[in-house]
């Protein structure tokens, strides 16, 4: 039965076809605060399908993704079985802000997309900060994409309707919505929430961390409500 957020992504899920619209609304966008080149080594967290990977394979050194979900990290190693450069790690479920599998290496560029608002709370926050910290190359840039700051289920699904229409993807999104709302998607946002943590509870743990953050202007994904944080280290 699914009844929390890490059950329900662990099964099969209306998201698994829909992720790549908004991933590609952040690849047009996220090069002007990201540079990439082929020296860089690269840390996905929350990799689910591969989506980063998919995008990224060839114009970085390396590329590793972290992900709760065995089923998402199937596919896509199975997609990038070819890719030497390209690794995924499963994390345990129960111990997810554990970065083992990649302890002792070091990352240029470390992308957290659409993953903040499922944790429990914002110790957990502070967890994935401190995480990130340990993993930064001197000089590596941080993107922590999609946070909701302020509770906005209205104006996320106005946010989002409005750009699926100037892409040309209304009809697309209005019938994942449909599906969203007769699944356990429904059930299990109605049973859990998403996290909430305010701009200036971000920065107060940022400081705390000893990093140097800022959100950024421009608006990085679909749902343009939500705000993206840029660290530098």
């Amino acid at each position: 039965m699914t009844s929390t957020w890490l059950d329900f992504w662990q099964e099969k899920n209306e998201f698994d076809d829909s992720m790549s619209a908004n991933y590609r609304y952040f690849l047009d966008r996220v090069e002007e605060f990201i540079p990439i080149t082929s020296t860089k080594k690269v840390l996905d967290i929350g990799s689910g399908p591969g989506n980063l990977e998919d995008a990224w394979h060839d114009r970085v050194a390396e590329i590793h993704g972290l992900d709760i979900s065995e089923r998402y990290n199937a596919i896509a190693r199975s997609k990038h079985a070819h890719h030497p450069n390209v690794f995924f790690h499963t994390l345990p479920a129960d111990d997810y802000l554990n970065f083992g599998p990649v302890a002792g290496q070091q990352f240029d560029i470390i992308i957290v997309m659409s993953v903040v608002q499922y944790y429990r709370d914002a110790a957990e926050v502070e967890q994935l900060l401190a995480a990130i910290k340990q993993v930064a190359a001197p000089g590596a840039r941080a993107l922590i994409c999609d946070l909701i700051v302020e509770e906005s289920v209205l104006k996320d699904v106005v946010s989002i309707l409005g750009r699926s229409l100037r892409q040309g993807q209304l009809l697309f999104m209005l019938k994942l919505l449909f599906r969203l709302r007769f699944s356990s998607y429904y059930n299990v946002r109605k049973n859990n929430g998403f996290l909430v943590v305010p701009e200036s509870t971000w920065l107060t743990m940022c400081q705390r961390q000893g990093l140097n953050a800022r959100f950024v202007s421009k608006p990085l994904t679909m749902q343009q409500e939500r705000r993206n944080l840029l660290i530098q280290f």
